[in-house]
């Protein structure tokens, strides 16, 4: 989705089935961009973006260290050379331009006004720019960013909160995050409905954050990989990777961090298949290995993170494959074709749809008592968005159609995990409370 007005330019960027969003904002006249919570496998579309617009990349922007998902600012400042900024004190080693509470940043005849607001993590800092409000997770349209770990404050949350009585009710917020589809919301509506707002003051506020949650699938791989801004380990193309096969089979093996439904659809053949979630557990299986270890996933972003894992477990004989399987089609190297089944997250979704439609229709037609399916629908859906867990998706997994067979390779695969990347459905502890 993308808003676009005289001035500023806004684009939002986001990641189908995992809620996140990122931004483009340019002055249309002198072209100057900034970009703001970029993800790391989307890089290549943010560049793409920059070049279709004719915009120039002045700065980019992290508003906090994100816990839930790679970043992709130390990738742009690295391909670009242009400065990495967020708030002062923040732990990331890569962001070499501190931005302070109150700081203006020109951006061609516009200017942007940091805020600090921290709560969600220390670092949170939130933008401002000609009445349009970009929160990062510090608010989320009806809800915040989580503050049980990361060194969170749900006191400095509130406080954050207060900082923003300074704008109107028309002031467009952009939010970090949003589960539901929803792209913003004013300051207005969210002064009515946000829980922070309506709580019932500080201690309300910090006694209804307290509560501890889970944690981020993945959480301690993407926080070393943002803070150190770079994965371990070389990197290795498909092509290249191909050819070291067809020479000889056994100077490589290739570990395919997907999950076993994702591989059941489409796989390299030869590869074994350790998911992201089991591979510390399995690590030793990779000592079977003849050859290079070469980490394989969807895009790439999973075998950084895989990489993480063997580095700290001090197995070095790794390389990762850029682009991933996605990257292997492209390219239009031979693979396995296997049934193919829609990801968990989309199953939820029409899943959902379904029972809320069927729940408006028998309330309307049958009985009122029936709307109550379509309320316990979206209360799910909020606790899947609050927590981290997700009944359906549970429920949905143990579907035939969503069963698969053993996998190859240097072991046998554990079951289709609920969580993160690997299924496709956003669970194993997100980074929002409320929404």
């Amino acid at each position: 989705m993308s808003r676009t007005a005289t001035k500023p330019f806004i684009h939002q960027m986001k990641k189908q089935g995992e809620g996140c969003l990122g931004y483009v904002i340019a002055d249309p006249e002198t072209r100057q961009a900034v970009i703001i919570d970029p993800r790391n496998d989307q890089v290549d579309e943010y560049q793409d973006l920059l070049k279709k617009e004719g915009l120039k990349l002045a700065l980019v922007i992290d508003t906090h260290t994100h816990a839930d998902h790679l970043s992709g600012a130390a990738e742009l400042k690295r391909r670009t050379g242009v400065a990495y900024g967020m708030l002062e004190g923040t732990l990331v080693k890569t962001a070499d331009r501190a931005l302070h509470d109150g700081e203006k940043i020109r951006l061609g005849e516009l200017e942007l006004d940091v805020i600090a607001s921290p709560g969600h993590t220390p670092d949170s800092l939130s933008i401002h720019l000609d009445g349009n409000l970009f929160t990062g997770d510090t608010m989320l349209i009806g809800g915040s960013g989580r503050t049980d770990f990361m060194g969170g404050d749900p006191g400095e949350l509130f406080d954050s909160f207060q900082k923003f009585a300074q704008f109107d009710d028309h002031a467009i917020v952009w939010p970090g995050h949003d589960y539901q589809g929803r792209s913003h919301s004013t300051l207005g509506k969210e002064r009515s409905h946000n829980m922070i707002f309506t709580a019932g003051g500080r201690e309300a506020v910090v006694e209804k954050l307290s509560v501890r949650g889970p944690l981020p699938q993945g959480m301690a791989e993407i926080l070393t990989f943002n803070r150190k801004g770079s994965a371990p380990g070389a990197h290795i193309d498909c092509a290249t990777v191909y050819g070291m096969l067809k020479d000889d089979p056994h100077a490589v093996q290739i570990v395919d961090v997907r999950s076993p439904m994702e591989v059941s659809g489409e796989a390299i053949d030869g590869a074994w298949n350790i998911p992201l979630e089991e591979l510390e557990d399995r690590i030793h299986e990779l000592a079977k290995a003849k050859g290079t270890v070469i980490l394989n996933c969807q895009t790439g972003n999973r075998a950084l993170m895989a990489a993480q894992i063997l580095e700290r477990r001090k197995f070095s004989n790794f390389k990762i494959m850029d682009g991933g399987m996605k990257g292997w089609i492209k390219a239009a190297l031979p693979y396995q074709k296997g049934k193919k089944v829609l990801p968990v997250m989309r199953q939820v979704q029409l899943g959902a749809g379904l029972l809320v439609l069927v729940g408006m229709a028998l309330g309307t037609f049958v009985n009122p008592w029936f709307y109550a399916l379509s309320a316990f629908v979206g209360a799910g859906l909020t606790l899947a968005g609050s927590t981290g867990f997700c009944g359906m998706a549970t429920i949905l997994l143990r579907m035939p159609w969503n069963k698969v067979a053993p996998t190859p390779g240097g072991g046998t695969s554990g079951g289709c995990s609920v969580g993160g990347a690997a299924s496709g459905c956003s669970t194993g502890g997100g980074c929002s409370v409320g929404g």
